[in-house]
């Protein structure tokens, strides 16, 4: 096997420290990149050993495997984040390696809108265009203008679109093409913005009143903070399900929310008059994952190492010494008991490594 060719690489190293979970084995191989150069080395470095490839942002949204990762796990440690007042708005320029809510946080400062709904997700800017982030009725794709990748298979810098990005809910072609790997995003805070306050949550915050961009971060700090507090001092933005009790990790939402026909919500609504439904148009209604959980009985239940939130039941805990195949079989069964009860299949939010 080659090593030499790039001398920052180390062998064996836990992964479960690097994540907000807590949970997984070792990489067989790991490096921190922090320029394109990098980053190209340790891509030889797999195709030289025909090792796989694994990209770790700020491991928050992802359950690795107890097994580990057989390969080389490359932490994006790309930095860098401009902000340039243009006609326009504010255009930023951002490495995928820096912290997502840092990002939000200078933009309230400069009284940039637009971002300022996705307050507090962990994880970095890189994780958050993969995933296509978005809380209240934002997501990032709504300001991103273009992507800078590293395409693997061609050895090539590219620079995409909005539109060749392949936005979906909870997704991107990073997430479906991993040959890509997010280097930079470029985003545009426009000047006529106008605050997003169309979920209940935040309008309740506000009485009807127009609040300014700094309150309305605040306002989503501290919902987001009512349902899974988190301390701060603990690196990578590790969350705790409650501030009495011991350290608990978590991924923050662990299922997409379903979305289902009007006419299969309309049939659901007459069996339970409570349950929650937004028309996202085109006959279709987003439900609540959490709500189909806890109507199953799942909400703060423990199952072992592992369980069910009691602050919002989309959130799945390790209580520490947690395993992946605890995780994996306590989905199994809320995703058995949603479809036995509503007749909807849970989709994952959380992404399975090494599985």
């Amino acid at each position: 096997m080659v090593v030499e060719t790039l001398m920052k690489i180390k062998p064996n190293i836990p992964l479960a420290p690097l994540t907000t979970f807590g949970i997984g084995g070792n990489a067989k191989f790991f490096v921190e990149v922090s320029d394109v150069e990098e980053l190209k080395e340790a891509v030889k470095f797999t195709k030289e050993n025909k090792l796989p490839i694994f990209v770790l942002g700020g491991g928050s949204n992802i359950l690795i495997s107890d097994n580990g990762f057989d390969g080389l796990v490359v932490k994006m440690d790309i930095r860098g984040l401009n902000f340039s007042d243009i006609p326009a708005g504010w255009y930023i320029r951002v490495g995928a390696g820096e912290m997502w809510d840092n990002v939000v946080a200078q933009a309230v400062e400069l009284n940039a809108g637009g971002i300022e709904n996705l307050s507090l997700i962990p994880g970095t800017a890189g994780g958050a265009v993969y995933q296509n982030i978005g809380a209240y009725g934002s997501e990032i794709k709504d300001v991103l203008i273009f992507v800078q990748a590293y395409d693997i298979s061609i050895d090539n810098i590219v620079r995409l679109s909005n539109e060749e990005c392949d936005f979906e809910y909870r997704s991107s072609i990073f997430k479906k093409n991993k040959n890509l790997i997010v280097l930079e995003a470029e985003l545009l805070l426009p000047k006529n913005y106008i605050p997003n306050l169309l979920y209940s949550d935040l309008q309740n915050q506000f009485n009807g009143r127009n609040p300014t961009i700094t309150e309305i971060r605040q306002a989503v700090i501290e919902i987001r903070l009512s349902k899974i507090p988190y301390q701060q001092n603990i690196v990578p933005h590790f969350f705790q399900d409650d501030g009495h009790q011991p350290f608990m990790g978590n991924a923050g939402s662990f299922f997409k929310n379903p979305i289902i026909k009007i006419s299969n919500f309309e049939f659901l609504i007459s069996k339970y008059l409570d349950l929650k439904g937004k028309n996202v148009g085109n006959g279709l209604v987003k439900l609540s994952a959490g709500q189909l959980i806890e109507k199953c009985g799942f909400q703060g239940k423990r199952f072992g190492n592992v369980g069910v939130s009691a602050k919002h039941a989309l959130i799945l805990i390790n209580y520490g010494g947690g395993t992946s195949k605890e995780l994996a079989e306590l989905e199994n069964i809320i995703e058995t008991a949603v479809k036995a009860e509503f007749g909807i299949e849970l989709e994952k939010e959380v992404e399975k490594v090494a599985f």
